[in-house]
This record gives C-alpha cells, sequence and structure tokens, in this order.
C-alpha cells in the first residue's frame, strides 16, 4: 500500500489525464465550426438602415395624394417594404423616423410588374425585422 502512495501525480491519476485530453480533443473536432449557419437563406440576409419615407413615384408617373411609405437608406436608394412575412408589424411609425430594416433585398428587376412597379426604387426588401433606431 505504501508503494502506490509514494507513486507521482501523474501515475495515479493517468487514467482521468488521458480521459480528460481525449474529451477536449473531441470536443474541439465535434465543435469546429458550430457557429457555421446552416440555412443560407439567413446568410443572404442584409441590413439596411436610413429613414421611413415616401416612394418617390418614377417620372412621367402619376403623383398621387397619399404617400406609399418605404426606406431612404443613408446613401439615398430608395427600396419597397414588403412587411407580409413579420407578425408583430410596429404600428407606430411615422414618415421620417430612423428605422433599420432585415431581410432579402431584391434587385430592381423584381420590382417589374409587382405593386412597386410605379416608384423609383432600386429593389424590394421582404422585410424579416422592422425596428426604430436613432
Amino acid at each position: 500500500m505504501n508503494e502506490f502512495e509514494n507513486t507521482g501525480f501523474l501515475k495515479k491519476n493517468m487514467f482521468w489525464l488521458v480521459a480528460l485530453a481525449a474529451l477536449i480533443v473531441f470536443g474541439l473536432l465535434f465543435f469546429n465550426g458550430y457557429d457555421k449557419v446552416v440555412n443560407d437563406e439567413i446568410d443572404k440576409t442584409s441590413v439596411v438602415t436610413g429613414n421611413f419615407s415616401c416612394l418617390p413615384v418614377k417620372e412621367g408617373g402619376e403623383t398621387e395624394e397619399t404617400c406609399t411609405l418605404g426606406l431612404r437608406s443613408r446613401s439615398g436608394e430608395y427600396y419597397a417594404l414588403d412587411v407580409s412575412r413579420i407578425q408583430d408589424a410596429n404600428t407606430d411609425l411615422k414618415a421620417e423616423d430612423t428605422i433599420a430594416v432585415t431581410g432579402f433585398v431584391l434587385p430592381e428587376s423584381s420590382v417589374l410588374g409587382s405593386k412597386w412597379d410605379k416608384y423609383a426604387v432600386v429593389g424590394i426588401i421582404k422585410v424579416n425585422t422592422l425596428l426604430r433606431t436613432r
């Protein structure tokens, strides 16, 4: 018994040290890339910030009495907002509020033939979230 007590720390705990090393190696291999998003649709979302403002009508188009709200980005481009996908729409927004929108940006070619065809927009944002910012 005395001989076992005099052996070094490594010899007494060799099993546990090997098990701990194996667990660390397994964890590194298993969790490598855990933060990668599997769904490609989520990877393609964009965040656009700017002002909630009236969409401009294309040249030669009829001006409207009512304002169709969209997003004027900080770079001055206008986007139509398709909010049909969000469940809890923020109803207290008003024109010229600063907002941030996340969603899928569809190019200008997708505007043709849609209800936003008469507006001078660079694309449509299929909105996932719409938040008021400062």
